[in-house]
């Protein structure tokens, strides 16, 4: 898997730089400013529409990885609230009240920017 192409089905190895296959050029989609690497050739390979397609896919997988890992921030959230009412525990209730949930938030702004175009 030398080429952009033949990983792009498992979009989480093309978040990070990975010099062992070669993906060491920083990129990001144009239209939701999705951030990916590719290998040194991708300017070659991928134009016009091939290019379009492969950052929609990016997008779609990125989305999806996010609406995954808010379902599990927003689960484990609500478990521990349950939890902290259930033994009237205030240290608890104020350790879920400090949880962030990133991944919902990157989620709201992709919404956010996919509403704007």
């Amino acid at each position: 898997m030398c080429h952009t192409v033949n990983a792009i089905s498992n979009h989480r190895n093309y978040t990070q730089p990975n010099m062992s296959m070669g993906l060491v050029v920083s990129r990001e989609t144009q239209h939701l400013g999705v951030p990916y690497y590719v290998d040194k050739v991708f300017h070659k390979e991928y134009k016009g529409a091939a290019l379009q397609e492969l950052e929609k896919s990016i997008e779609s997988d990125y989305i999806d990885h996010l609406q995954s890992s808010c379902w599990k921030e927003t689960q484990q959230k609500s478990d521990l609230a349950h939890l902290a009412r259930l033994y009237r525990d205030d240290r608890l209730k104020q350790k879920v009240d400090s949880i962030k949930l990133d991944n919902c938030e990157r989620l709201n702004r992709m919404v956010g920017r996919q509403k704007g175009n």
